[in-house]
């Protein structure tokens, strides 16, 4: 049987995954769930993206898609229907960007408060390895305040419910939802944080219409075949790099690109392709041969090597 074209790199409990998830299973789409581990090594991850070990990555042949900015953007231009931009693109990545940045680490300071002491040892380390300065095990004494933020901010969520509507955004599923609904889904593992939703009963509402929507057509594929995949593959055409690039950016020129806000590893390659919204670069591997990894714009930089 032939692999699904969409093979997302992914783990069940993460929550990022959860979000990307929740928009394959509005699209109604077949893609193939390629389990990688939690923290590092990543053996059969980072032959495909130079170095970045955030999940989820998605892969369509040798193309490589990280951050979940730009997988669900590449989601909805191959996949236009039913939209996940109901209401306007710019509305739901505003809610998208607020669930990233301002309510997932409260959420996991209250999580890490009530669980820290079950979590093994080494994944305290590779977190803090994610942030550097800081201690990962440092996390849970930020949970007094943060159960306030968490709080202030799912009363937003019970807000923009309150007329009634079944979506964040109106009638119908958008990534704002999904963006939105993935934070929550991952606060419900801690006693506090099943506390903290107890008194939002729209928001509990919303989030059973979303968990009942379930995974799309989902497959377990192995990360060897992911691999065979890529090997088996070549990168899609570019598209070129945009001519208006504010910092002289041209094509072939080697460059490193690496998230603003946690996990610093740099990925190496040349350009091949920048837009507004994304810059992509090749790289070769031994494991894959050629690969094109594609990345968003808000949230990375992009630096030039000397």
């Amino acid at each position: 049987m032939p692999l699904p074209e969409l093979l997302l790199h992914q783990y069940d409990t993460s929550p990022f995954s959860e979000k990307v998830r929740k928009v394959l299973a509005h699209k109604g789409l077949a893609w193939g769930a390629v389990e990688q581990p939690n923290m590092m090594p990543k053996p059969d991850l980072v032959p495909l993206t130079g170095g970045y070990r955030r999940i989820p990555v998605l892969q369509v042949g040798a193309d490589i898609y990280c951050d979940t900015q730009l997988i669900v953007r590449v989601l909805e231009q191959r996949h236009p229907e039913p939209t996940i931009f109901a209401g306007g693109e710019a509305s739901a990545q505003a809610w998208n960007l607020w669930a990233d940045r301002l309510l997932f680490m409260p959420v996991v300071a209250v999580v890490f408060a009530d669980i820290g002491q079950l979590v093994p040892a080494a994944f305290i380390e590779d977190r803090s390895k994610m942030m550097p300065g800081r201690n990962f095990a440092d996390i849970p004494k930020l949970a007094p305040s943060a159960r306030e933020q968490v709080r202030a901010l799912v009363a937003a969520v019970e807000a923009q419910l309150a007329d009634g509507r079944p979506w964040l955004q109106g009638s119908v599923f958008t990534l704002g939802d999904a963006a939105c609904y993935h934070p929550l889904w991952f606060l419900r593992v801690a006693p506090g944080g099943q506390a903290l939703l107890a008194e939002f009963p729209r928001v509990a509402a919303w989030m059973t219409t979303l968990e009942a929507m379930g995974q799309g057509d989902r497959r377990d594929v192995s990360p060897a075949d992911a691999l065979a995949a890529a090997r088996n593959a070549e990168p899609r055409a570019s598209l070129g790099v945009d001519p208006r690039e504010p910092n002289g950016l041209a094509e072939g020129m080697d460059v490193t690109v690496t998230p603003d806000d946690y996990g610093f590893d740099p990925v190496a390659g040349t350009l091949v392709g920048s837009s507004v919204d994304e810059i992509a670069i090749r790289r070769s591997d031994p494991v894959v041969g050629t690969v094109v990894v594609h990345f968003p714009r808000f949230g990375f930089r992009v630096a030039r090597r000397t």
